[in-house]
């Protein structure tokens, strides 16, 4: 077994890296198709947040005389939209993944923006067996990006006991800021400016398929929280 010497925690973000991330591409269209920039000072701004804020930023970002609710509502039939286009995918390798991860002498659990059925048990239940059997799957919608709410909250460990393993370069500063571990995970090529502002914040480790996230990474991951050498010194 692969050795760890701080890590208590592995947290895996679900939509981007154990599903089709649905939300960078639909932000995008929807942007441009309602007469907004979505450059990447926009993405930056709205990505990673509460739905409701995300609503209140893109209607200031397009001009639109409504309610952030109204948006809101436009922004998830547009998400039907899109599904409907791009029905939602398991990743490949995902079972492979999370029993080589189960092996390791942490707790694995997986997270998102969405409730458990809505998300977790709809796509990725059948590997409920693989994952913490108290606490599969946690719900960060209202507690966004959801570093301290995972690490202190809901699991009680410190944070440099856990690693988030995310396509949002909001996570991985929010990681920082506190210094928990964090891979970065850009799944797509809409995620190309999420890699460039993951590494910009100092993020030193990418995964862009599940067979890349192996207990070796983690292992790795785990000696440089364990030396304070995870994150870049300012």
């Amino acid at each position: 077994m692969t050795r760890l010497d701080r890590l208590r925690v592995v947290a895996l973000d679900c939509d981007g890296v154990l599903i089709d991330d649905t939300y960078l591409a639909m932000i995008a269209r929807w942007v441009t198709g309602h007469g907004g920039v979505y450059d990447a000072a926009a993405e930056r701004d709205v990505i990673g947040l509460r739905d409701i804020v995300v609503a209140e930023k893109v209607t200031r970002l397009c001009g639109l005389d409504q309610p952030a609710e109204e948006t809101l509502k436009q922004l998830w039939a547009a998400r039907q939209e899109y599904l409907a286009e791009h029905p939602i995918r398991v990743a490949e390798g995902v079972r492979d993944c999370l029993a080589a991860l189960a092996k390791l002498p942490v707790r694995l659990v997986c997270y998102g923006g969405r409730t458990r059925e809505h998300t977790f048990d709809r796509y990725l239940g059948e590997f409920a067996d693989l994952l913490d059997p108290d606490v599969p799957y946690v719900s960060i919608n209202e507690h966004r990006p959801g570093v301290a709410h995972i690490a202190r909250t809901v699991l009680g460990v410190g944070f440099d006991e856990i690693v988030f393993v995310d396509d949002v370069s909001r996570v991985a500063e929010d990681a920082r800021a506190h210094g928990a571990g964090f891979v970065g995970f850009p799944s797509s090529p809409a995620h190309a400016r999420q890699q460039d502002f993951m590494a910009a914040c100092g993020v030193r480790h990418f995964a862009t398929s599940l067979a890349e996230l192996t207990p070796e990474l983690l292992a790795t991951v785990d000696a440089e929280l364990a030396a304070s050498t995870h994150w870049p010194r300012r």
